[in-house]
């Protein structure tokens, strides 16, 4: 006799019960009364997991579960599946534990990266122009300010903007630029995807006597929209999200992905790569225009004596770029190839 728990077919009511085997076949019992019949052959056994109790499944629906999670019924051997036969084979298990780190490097580090790149090149521009306005949207009411500029040193930003974007042949309708004051970022800049670049009052000042400083950390930005990186980080973090809840079987989180996307893109860092990539953008398109890579180191430098507090939030904001240090070298022994 096995006690357990015995569950009507279509429902979620449950009996104390036990089962009696006889010969080739099997009975549920509740309080003596017989509530299921069946052969050995007709009923589907759960696999044989270690910590999990072997239920039957019934042809009707119904499910008997044994209290004892260790209880293994004596027909269940011949209806063992292949995960309980890989389960309890010592070698196979400890090759998956070497094998499951292996293959998440390469699921999260290398598959999830291209497919993020491809579905990044695929992505209409609706979509890139409604995540960079929703997630402009977000930073606006949280991290910005109206800007305290006066009229004329927004103008003298609004005009090098122009000019550098003019020079280039890049769309004045796709290229904006706003300023702001923000307590959050200091002297900052940063680009949104759809084309969007946002300087702060702090950093507009610190280089008002430096204009092509300030060109250079424009184009810096324009090289993040032009290579598309924070689509790409979007759409990576988005595809591990949803192969993670793919591994673990919670598809919550690809709701929340999805709800969360826009603002998603607020806290995301563009990585060491991205940012070498987005200063040689610059650096060329600086030679381009008949500047130089000493312009963007300048501007660099100009960041360096920031007050401890501002110092703190800039290293805090850049904290997955390359150091300071090593950008305004790479900008001085720049050489376009």
């Amino acid at each position: 006799m096995i006690k357990g728990y015995f569950y009507l077919p279509n429902s979620s009511r449950v009996q104390q019960s036990y089962a009696r085997l006889s010969g080739e076949r099997i009975a549920i019992y509740v309080d003596d009364e017989c509530v299921c019949e069946s052969m050995q052959t007709a009923l589907n056994v759960a696999a044989h997991l270690p910590g999990q109790a072997s239920e039957l499944n019934f042809a009707d629906g119904a499910r008997f579960v044994p209290h004892d999670v260790a209880y293994r019924w004596p027909f269940q051997q011949r209806k063992s599946g292949l995960l309980a036969r890989l389960e309890s084979n010592l070698v196979l298990i400890l090759c998956a534990l070497f094998a499951t780190p292996v293959l998440l490097y390469a699921l999260l580090f290398k598959l999830v990266p291209s497919i993020a790149v491809t579905a990044v090149k695929a992505m209409p521009d609706v979509v890139v122009e409604q995540m960079g306005q929703q997630s402009m949207v977000l930073i606006e009411r949280t991290m910005l300010s109206p800007s305290e500029l006066s009229a004329q040193e927004q103008q003298a930003v609004f005009t090098l903007w122009h000019d550098t974007v003019s020079q280039l042949g890049l769309s004045a309708e796709r290229y904006r630029i706003d300023v702001y004051r923000s307590d959050h970022f200091g002297a900052n800049a940063f680009a949104l995807p759809h084309g969007q670049v946002v300087v702060t009052d702090e950093l507009a000042r610190r280089l008002a006597d430096h204009p092509d400083a300030l060109r250079a950390i424009l184009l810096h930005e324009i090289g993040h929209v032009e290579r598309m990186h924070s689509v790409r980080l979007a759409s990576q973090a988005a595809v591990a999200s949803i192969a993670i809840a793919m591994l673990l079987g919670d598809m919550d989180i690809v709701a929340e992905v999805v709800l969360g996307s826009g603002s998603a893109l607020m806290d995301l860092q563009f990585s060491q790569n991205m940012e070498w990539e987005a200063d040689n953008y610059a650096l060329m398109q600086l030679e381009r225009l008949g500047y130089s890579g000493e312009d963007f180191a300048q501007a660099l430098e100009s960041l360096v004596p920031l007050d401890e507090a501002q110092s703190q939030s800039w290293l805090k904001y850049l904290s997955t770029h390359p150091s300071l240090q090593e950008r305004i070298e790479h900008a001085r022994n720049h050489t376009t190839p």
